[in-house]
């Protein structure tokens, strides 16, 4: 009795944890919707963040409908929004927009995204109260966050349902697995658009054996709207050392923070320095269907003002046909894409 509790003494008076058999590792600084912050915020602290509305990483913290993913960018070691990741599944042809549709409860642009507990998994309406998620150590010295999402129903009759899982030996990138809950349309691809790669202005697609230039690919795009995707097949896609299928967007200034797109005010300024932001197909996961998919715009969203620099990149995406369950993988890091294993030149 007096050795079992010399030996938690111990655990709890050390940086690491004790896991059963007797092995051991760091624990994870988490941040937990509900336990140590009052926000709707979950992640890894010195790694990535990410929100649901109406927390966030600015004020005000942006449209309903919409993933709020944070990264500590800034010179203060502050975080600062760097993406939105929007649900948009289609059914029947018909694609449906989580950020842009009416929500059924308030008749308000976005639909509504909350967090759900394990034991009220798909609830008819938004549940007010924070909910921390569920950790637990998938392997010996390995933390996870799982924390499930519940999507308002689409227009278009899809219900989807999402998991969201971190790792505290991954703390740079977020697993969000896709589940159709009971009573939904057919869907045909549930995509996952990181929609905001104006605010770093990407204009740099990182594939396999080349880099895909927006200046280059959009030479002649002006205007408001959005320019046609450009979609990129497997066969273009690279590989990590660890078999990941795995593409990049970066942007090609050296000093985007330096850059105030409406002088004067912090609208569309991104606060800090640069990053790669990636999407990843874990190994053995990826189907035949796999690809990329980008498109761009010459001026902010909802604005006549020019991007500063040109066209950049502004959807983000890898798609795959639906199957219940799919995983895909965002990360924000300050590794190069070189460094990750993605060749090329600019």
């Amino acid at each position: 009795m007096r050795l079992r509790l010399a030996a938690r003494i111990l655990c709890a008076a050390t940086l690491s944890f004790c896991l059963p058999g007797g092995a051991s590792a760091r624990e994870a600084d988490w941040v937990r919707a509900g336990l140590n912050t009052n926000q709707p915020l979950w992640g890894v602290r010195g790694g990535l963040l990410w929100a649901l509305p109406p927390g966030g990483f600015r004020s005000p913290s942006g449209p309903r409908g919409l993933i709020r993913v944070g990264y500590p960018i800034a010179t203060n070691g502050g975080y600062e929004l760097v993406n939105f990741i929007a649900v948009e599944p289609i059914v029947h042809g018909r694609r449906g927009f989580s950020e842009l549709e009416l929500s059924a409860l308030d008749h308000t642009s976005g639909k509504r995204l909350w967090a759900v507990g394990e034991t009220n998994l798909g609830p008819a309406v938004p549940q007010p109260t924070l909910t921390p998620g569920r950790l637990f150590q998938p392997s010996p010295g390995v933390e996870q966050l799982d924390v499930s999402v519940q999507v308002e129903p689409l227009d278009n009759g899809a219900r989807v349902r999402l998991v969201v899982s971190q790792r505290s030996d991954a703390p740079d990138e977020i697993q969000l697995a896709v589940h159709a809950d009971p009573g939904s349309a057919p869907i045909e691809y549930c995509i996952l658009t990181a929609t905001m790669g104006n605010l770093a202005r990407t204009r740099l697609l990182w594939l396999k054996d080349e880099v895909a230039s927006s200046l280059r690919l959009y030479p002649k795009h002006k205007g408001e709207g959005f320019a046609p995707h450009h979609i990129y097949p497997l066969d273009h896609l690279a590989r990590s050392i660890k078999e990941d299928v795995l593409v990049a967007v970066t942007t090609d200034e050296d000093d985007p923070a330096s850059v105030y797109p409406f002088p004067d005010r912090q609208l569309w300024h991104y606060g800090g320095s640069k990053v790669t932001q990636y999407w990843k197909k874990p190994r053995g996961t990826a189907r035949d269907d796999l690809h990329v998919a980008v498109n761009a715009r010459s001026t902010y969203w909802q604005s006549r003002q020019p991007i500063p620099g040109g066209v950049a990149f502004e959807n983000f995406e890898l798609r795959e046909r639906f199957h219940e369950g799919q995983v895909f993988s965002f990360g924000i890091t300050r590794k190069t894409p070189a460094q990750l294993g993605l060749g090329g030149h600019p």
